[in-house]
């Protein structure tokens, strides 16, 4: 099924082009629904959630708010909505990164200049106050390259980060998305038995990731996870074997897992501390 990661600026006119997609590919842009669950998940308010996925967040928000988690609990709600096989776009949330290693996902960036962005948000809002609309959309980019260097790594602005970009001063929405549905269906991005696994590899180790996260006795642990054909492979160190069989335990529960290979180093001696 189609599958398209995509980053837009502000004022690029990328949620015309998701809902063209969306229109001539029978996709559905995911992003309300993410929210809800994340919230849920990570038992903080939605606008914290927000504000972190739009790099926005206040001293007091960072400061209350476990990134590491959330980032976490972020990228396995990204591959649990690809791995469900719904033809599906997923703008922003760093899924461009997450999805660089499946062959059948469509990479896409929508921008255009700021002078262009910052006219087109002018007329949206209705504004006459050039210097404020600039400073909302120069935040409003700051602030989005902010969140992906931080939390997945990558440059916006890395055109090697996508399959496609297109500027829209020049490139009209239409044919955005005329281009990118042929891309979309050409032999090149075509769904096989090997993407299929590679997607369910890279989705079971977020999925082993989040659980270890989000268990009391693991959620300090520092594991790396990697997956293939089922296969988990666990490092790193943890600080008594207690925890190493937890994390063998909790990882062994996923679905999709078939073996464990558990090559945690432990750090301390005799048996874990107890609770008095």
């Amino acid at each position: 099924m189609p599958l398209i990661a995509m980053n837009r600026e502000i004022g690029s006119l990328g949620k015309d082009v998701a809902a063209g997609l969306e229109q001539a590919l029978g996709m559905k842009v995911r992003y309300h629904e993410m929210i809800d669950h994340l919230a849920n998940r990570a038992r903080i308010r939605k606008s914290h959630v927000i504000s972190f996925l739009e790099g926005k967040q206040g001293l007091l928000e960072r400061l209350t708010t476990d990134q590491l988690t959330l980032r976490i609990l972020t990228a396995d709600e990204i591959l649990s909505i690809a791995e469900s096989g719904e033809p599906v776009i997923l703008r922003g949330w760093g899924a461009s990164s997450l999805l660089k290693e499946v062959p059948h996902a469509v990479r896409v960036c929508i921008s255009a200049s700021r002078r262009t962005r910052v006219k087109r948000m002018m007329e949206r809002l209705g504004a006459d106050d050039q210097s404020k609309i600039e400073r909302i959309v120069d935040q409003n980019d700051e602030a989005e390259r902010a969140v992906m260097r931080r939390h997945f790594h990558i440059d916006t602005r890395d055109i090697n980060e996508y399959d496609v970009g297109y500027n829209t001063d020049r490139v009209p929405v239409a044919r955005c998305v005329d281009e990118i549905v042929e891309i979309v269906r050409s032999a090149q991005f075509a769904e096989t038995d090997e993407s299929r696994a590679r997607l369910r590899d890279l989705a079971l180790e977020q999925h082993v990731r989040a659980a270890l996260r989000t268990h009391g006795s693991t959620a300090h642990c520092s594991v790396r996870v990697s997956a293939k054909g089922g296969r988990v492979d666990l490092r790193g160190t943890v600080a008594y074997i207690e925890q190493s069989e937890a994390c063998s335990d909790i990882a062994a529960r996923i679905k999709g897992v078939r073996v464990i290979e558990n090559h945690l180093h432990i750090s301390e001696t005799g048996p874990a501390p107890r609770d008095e």
